[in-house]
């Protein structure tokens, strides 16, 4: 789903309605084979996994920029781990490349994978315990797979300075383990695929397929659990999370599993065991502390567990079922208000969740068809009943900026949305706009400044300054950004056009006419004909400049 329209500055003013709904990687990386020793099959797969592992950090800036509209804060590694979750292969290919210099051959993979929008939403509204189920096996798979990069390569350089058939034949059975421990993270990824699609049939037998290659293994282990709780086979789970437990005595997750399946089996005394286990591993763990609590409250220790409660609130303060479970607590000690009050905040979330999104979905959708006062009306009406949801307010902003050139009241929902969330960086840019359409350029340029400081990485922001910038003769300043912004995003057509209204105003005009012509080539559009033909004005070179004002006008644009 789509949270909002992107407002996005060009410098003819124009500015559009941007859906990000699937995006391509291509992910390109190699694997040496020694061919006397190395499988080939494995071989080909860890080149697809290189390959695959490229396309995810080129997709992390996608991530990274949509979680934050979505108002998630995610760090560096959750960002790559949910890239391995949501990218689907589309097409590989491999080439066989000889060595001349050494034994053995390079296979090189090219994948190319995609994103779409709807699935990072998804996979970042998921349940907050397979969210986090999720996060920590990638992390501990990427951990590994650097891991063995490292030392396959050693064994590698150890079986051809080995100078006996003995000392090569046990380096070669080192190297056919290593093998083995990466297939079993092949399918230790199947099976988090398979539960993800819910197939926990799938998903058992995979994990078994992952055990099997690899009995040390402890997420195999522990996710198999999970798909066997799944199934409600509770025993057989509880087997698997004390198996990855003896394997992994600091897996804080296998512990906080087990203390959920002896709750399933009624066996609380047991489950408070493995929790406090868990929140001594893990104090931030805000499902051990919800888990607990509902253990304790099981045995009617009502205070204890509303105490656990308040704890997982703290640490996750939308934490649903956490106030679901206070409510109860709370209604059985007869702290009815205090109940009413926390299961209305749980009716609250999920109502406004849910209805929130879908209204959203259906203005976008009116404005998608053109129907402006239609997504507009349905907006306002929203907000009346969910006044301190950002989404709403943003959206409407943006109608208003976007298609009704009402600025003023554009800030105004924009004011709001900051009030609401001052570190949701969205609005600033939009704000940004708004007030640059007004010609209040130093309001805009401490706007783009504020979005920079939320996210770092922000290429639009330093787009938007730099062109700012250009509006009030700071042109030194314009350029700066405007190089930022090409080097976060540099296929950016409209990037390239405000670059050259930089150089153009230091009177680099070369320079300036180079970055029109890459906007042009990435952007055949008429307005961008138009400015490189203001650029030849001023050079003074007025024939070419008439050929791309024909050339604009052709294309459709008009000044």
């Amino acid at each position: 789903m789509k949270k909002f329209l992107i407002v996005m500055i060009v410098l003819c003013l124009s500015v559009l309605n941007v859906n990000a709904e699937v995006q391509i990687y291509e992910g390109i990386d190699e694997y040496y084979v020694l061919g006397a020793v190395e499988n080939i099959n494995v071989a080909r797969e860890r080149a697809h996994e290189r390959a695959l592992r490229d396309a995810r950090e080129k997709a992390g800036l996608y991530i990274r920029t949509f979680s934050r509209m979505l108002n998630t804060k995610l760090v560096e590694d959750e960002i790559i781990t949910l890239s391995s979750g949501i990218m689907r292969v589309v097409e590989s290919a491999y080439e066989v490349i000889p060595m001349k210099d050494k034994e053995g051959f390079i296979i090189r993979a090219t994948v190319r994978a995609d994103i779409d929008d709807n699935d990072v939403e998804k996979f970042l509204n998921k349940d907050a315990q397979e969210l986090a189920r999720f996060v920590v096996n990638e992390k501990a798979i990427l951990q590994q797979e650097e891991q063995q990069d490292k030392k396959i390569e050693t064994l590698k350089q150890e079986y051809v300075q080995a100078t006996t058939a003995e000392e090569k034949q046990v380096i070669a059975q080192q190297i056919a383990e290593e093998d083995k421990i990466f297939l079993s993270n092949l399918k230790l990824r199947e099976g988090n695929k398979f539960i993800d699609e819910g197939d926990n049939k799938s998903a058992e037998k995979a994990f078994s397929e992952a055990i099997k290659f690899n009995p040390e293994n402890a997420l195999a282990w522990d996710n198999r659990g999970v798909a066997y709780i799944n199934h409600k086979k509770y025993t057989q789970a509880i087997a698997d999370f004390d198996k990855a437990i003896e394997l992994n005595p600091n897996f804080y997750m296998a512990y906080d599993n087990c203390s959920y399946a002896y709750t399933e089996l009624k066996k609380y005394e047991q489950a408070i065991q493995y929790s406090n286990k868990a929140i001594e591993l893990n104090p931030k763990y805000a499902i051990a502390w919800n888990n607990r609590g509902a253990a304790k409250s099981w045995l009617h220790l009502m205070r204890e567990a509303i105490a656990d409660y308040d704890k997982a609130i703290e640490l996750k303060p939308n934490y649903i079922q956490a106030y679901e479970n206070r409510s109860k607590a709370h209604n059985a000690l007869g702290n009815y208000e205090k109940a009413n009050e926390d299961r209305q905040r749980a009716e609250h979330l999920k109502w406004s969740n849910e209805n929130a999104d879908k209204i959203i979905d259906k203005a976008l959708s009116l404005e998608e068809r053109g129907d402006f006062k239609g997504a507009l009306k349905l907006l306002d009406e929203a907000t009346k009943l969910y006044p301190d949801n950002q989404f709403i307010l943003v959206n409407r902003g943006n109608i208003y900026n976007n298609s009704f050139r009402d600025y003023e009241k554009a800030i105004a929902d924009y004011n709001k949305t900051i009030e609401i969330n001052p570190k949701f960086s969205w609005p600033y840019l939009n704000r940004a706009i708004a007030c640059g359409r007004l010609k209040r350029w130093d309001e805009a340029i401490i706007d783009y400044g504020r979005a920079i400081e939320l996210d770092l990485n922000y290429a639009d922001a330093y787009n938007g300054r730099a062109w700012s910038y250009c509006q009030i003769g700071k042109f030194e300043e314009a350029l700066i950004d405007a190089n930022k912004a090409l080097e976060l995003k540099p296929n950016e057509a409209n990037f390239f056009d405000t670059r050259a209204s930089a150089y153009a105003g230091l009177k680099f005009y070369d320079k300036a006419i180079a970055d029109m012509d890459k906007a042009i080539k990435i952007l055949p559009e008429g307005w961008l004909y138009y400015n490189r033909g203001k650029i030849y004005q001023l050079m003074g070179d007025e024939t070419k400049a008439k050929m791309d004002f024909d050339t604009a006008r052709k294309l459709g644009y008009r000044d």
